[in-house]
């Protein structure tokens, strides 16, 4: 029952999203918020790529592939992250032609997937390979997204300063970004929200610093924009890192208030440990500093459960990609046999046709009435015969005198068809004698499109029929 629900839902969905233009699929795949994602989301994507590749929409594709690359690794499995960015790869999607957002996303999530797996300096090198072209494109969606990524990678390092001249221009580039000014930029839902993420972040890498009245200033103004926004991921955010700068300044019940909403937010929203786990350990070492060992006990046995359930996530998110690669090795080993079968048959045929062709071939020869038969003839007249040949590549005036010795006949049964000039007879005699087109016009001293034109005239004077070669025509006038 529940496979049948599933296939109607597909193709509902299948309907809709037909109707849709690439740059319309693409932004659906953008607004999809990857914190809050699980199968279900992942099932959507898969049904809106199956549509890209009926339409041959190679970035929507490509972008569908990432976004699921990105649900995975958000969720903890690496492995099947770096799937479907080898999909990506494999089926050649980033190219030239691509559009180069997917190209800054496409680097983005491989270099987070390098970091994850703890291959730092490859992680850098690949935000470096793309951070140029990125810049160039002075687009201030690509600038703040690639330096907030940098200032990530560097804060979790260890190396704050160059995470806070990182994490300033992500800042600075956000809030243009979001201004929009003349309208240059596409608005994303997702997009749009994620960019007040950097006002906490800034403020978190104060606290670190331990400039506290700095961190201060950014705390506020990063609250003060949740006004602007009502994303659970950027409200999450903000909250955990507000919570982290009043921990600092020993403001327990401010810390409290916050991490409390971000437990809520987490339980209620967000499909995955990555969340709910940090607001755990923050609690449990919070009530730790403040003593109350039965609440720091509850959060110790709250990180045990959560670690079970992120075990049964990952199991359960496997099992979708186990089961969709199980089906596209037995579509691709039926499509090799196919292929196989339809090669195999293809030679049959081809042998079977060049046979039938050979064989058509020699009783065509053998019976056809209209080739050029070529009468034997004996020493004196094969004599003459060359002679006139002779006389016609020179053009002499002798040449019809001759040919009428050697073909007597020939004049007598053109004129009963049709009265031709002299010039016509001579021109219908070097067509007797099997001469080419070219050659004639060698011989003549005119060019071809002349003989062509005088070949075409003599057809209709002497009423050649169309499906009949006039050479042909020729050799049959005094059978």
């Amino acid at each position: 029952m529940l496979k049948k629900l599933s296939f109607v839902l597909f193709l509902i969905s299948s309907l809709f999203y037909a109707q849709q233009t690439e740059e319309e699929l693409k932004n659906i795949l953008y607004d999809i918020e990857f914190c809050t994602s699980g199968s279900k989301e992942i099932v959507k994507i898969e049904n809106i790529i199956t549509i890209c590749r009926m339409n041959s929409y190679q970035d929507c594709i490509a972008l569908g592939y990432l976004k699921i690359a990105n649900i995975y690794n958000k969720n903890g499995d690496v492995k099947k992250a770096f799937y479907y960015i080898d999909k990506v790869e494999k089926e050649n999607l980033i190219n030239e032609k691509t559009d180069f957002e997917i190209v800054l996303y496409f680097n983005l999530i491989k270099s987070m997937l390098y970091y994850g797996v703890g291959e730092r300096v490859k992680a850098l090198q690949q935000m470096d390979e793309i951070y140029e072209k990125t810049m160039k494109q002075k687009n201030a969606y690509y600038t703040y997204l690639i330096n907030w990524q940098y200032a990530g990678f560097y804060n979790e390092m260890g190396e704050t300063e160059k995470a806070l001249k990182k994490i300033k221009i992500a800042y600075q580039y956000s809030k243009i970004y979001r201004e929009n000014k003349n309208n240059q930029y596409k608005m994303h839902k997702t997009q749009l929200a994620w960019s007040y993420k950097t006002t906490a972040y800034l403020a978190a890498v104060y606290v670190d610093l331990g400039k506290l009245d700095s961190a201060k200033i950014y705390v506020q103004e990063s609250l003060a924009d949740l006004k602007k926004t009502n994303d659970k991921g950027v409200v999450y955010f903000t909250f955990f890192n507000a919570a982290k700068y009043y921990r600092t300044i020993k403001d327990f019940k401010n810390v409290q208030h916050y991490l409390w909403i971000c437990k809520k937010i987490a339980n209620n929203n967000f499909k995955n440990e990555a969340h709910r786990k940090p607001v755990a350990n923050e609690l449990k070492s919070l009530y730790e500093e403040m003593k109350e060992k039965d609440s720091a006990a509850f959060y110790v046995n709250e990180l045990l459960n959560i670690q079970a359930v992120k075990e049964k996530q990952s199991h359960d998110l496997n099992d979708i990609i186990d089961k969709k690669e199980d089906i596209e090795d037995k579509k691709e080993k039926k499509f090799t046999e196919r292929l196989v079968w339809i090669l195999l048959g293809s030679i049959v045929i081809g042998v079977l046709f060049i046979f039938l062709f050979g064989n058509y071939y020699r009783k065509y020869k053998s019976r056809n009435p209209d080739t050029i038969d070529m009468p034997y003839l004996p020493p004196v007249q094969e004599c003459i015969f060359n002679e006139v040949i002779q006389l016609a590549k020179e053009n002499n005036a002798e040449f019809l005198t001759r040919f009428n010795e050697y073909s007597p006949r020939f004049t007598e049964e053109l004129l009963k068809v049709s009265s031709l000039k002299i010039s016509e007879i001579r021109f219908c005699a070097y067509i007797y004698l099997n001469f080419s087109t070219k050659e004639i016009a060698e011989y003549t001293h005119t060019s071809i499109r002349t003989v062509q034109t005088k070949k075409y005239n003599l057809r209709k004077k002497l009423s050649v029929p169309g499906d009949m070669d006039i050479y042909v025509w020729f050799s049959k006038l005094l059978k």
